[in-house]
């Protein structure tokens, strides 16, 4: 079975300073990558798992965005963008038979914390 995960990039994967529009008016440097990301992502990637990375940055950031997670070494199989700043639910339902695992969980993390110790 394959494990989709939805990850989102700034505050998880490359450090928040502050909104992207500002950072690039601003002539800010590219966030720096949180401790853990890269070796979590690739363990992940060879476990088979699809990484799907969601961000509330428009839509119109996407080349800007696909670059910078290129030079960072950022790699993933999707990229969903101009998702909403609040809150975000996954809902899913349960398979027939398996309703003791459920296809769907939420994990949520400090900002800056980066995912180095997020167990599956």
């Amino acid at each position: 079975m394959t494990t989709t995960l939805l990850i989102d990039i700034d505050g998880t994967l490359v450090e928040h300073i502050t909104s992207l529009p500002e950072r690039v008016q601003k002539k800010l440097p590219t966030p720096k990558v949180l401790p853990g990301v890269i070796d979590k992502l690739t363990e992940w990637g060879k476990a088979g798992h699809k990484i799907i990375l969601t961000t509330a940055r428009k839509e119109c950031w996407r080349a800007l965005t696909e670059r910078e997670l290129e030079e960072a070494g950022i790699w993933y199989d999707q990229l969903v963008m101009d998702l909403g700043c609040g809150p975000r639910f996954l809902i899913n339902d349960l398979k027939p038979g398996r309703e003791d695992m459920p296809m769907a969980t939420a994990i949520n993390l400090p900002r800056n914390q980066g995912i180095g110790e997020v167990k599956l």
